[in-house]
């Protein structure tokens, strides 16, 4: 298989994001992926707006969700933005519509570079989970 992180990079890089089964599988290895990493810093963090509906809608955000009732863990998640909503996870990266799949591939850029300041500030860069994020935000930003 193709390297699925060289093909989020390069999509993103992209004025039109191919939305295939390809994409979908990269997704879902990256979900995945940030599972593991997040679940090792344990930093929250609040990343770009993905919305449809209205820009500020939804959010790109790491931290401890309820994904499966009475299961929290910490992983990133398509959250409902409204404060009153206290960053409800509603998608998996993977999970989401197509409209707003070219939205998040296009802002994994932005996610990774935010979320790799994120543990720089916490003090977690020399962990490997925080190096491999910084690695991911070199990748994507470079």
């Amino acid at each position: 298989m193709k390297d699925f992180i060289a093909l989020l990079v390069e999509q993103s890089r992209l004025q039109s994001i191919a939305i295939n089964p390809a994409l979908d599988d990269a997704l879902t290895h990256l979900d995945h992926a940030l599972a593991g990493l997040c679940a090792a810093v344990q930093v929250e963090f609040h990343g770009p707006y993905v919305g449809v509906e209205t820009p500020l809608a939804h959010q790109m955000v790491v931290r401890q969700h309820e994904w499966k009732i009475h299961q929290p863990a910490w992983s990133m998640k398509i959250c409902v933005a409204a404060p009153e909503a206290n960053c409800r996870a509603e998608w998996p990266i993977q999970g989401v519509s197509r409209l707003r799949k070219a939205l998040v591939v296009k802002a994994l850029p932005a996610f990774f570079a935010g979320f790799a300041e994120a543990i720089k500030q916490a003090g977690k860069q020399d962990t490997s989970a925080g190096q491999r994020v910084l690695e991911l935000s070199r990748r994507f930003n470079s």
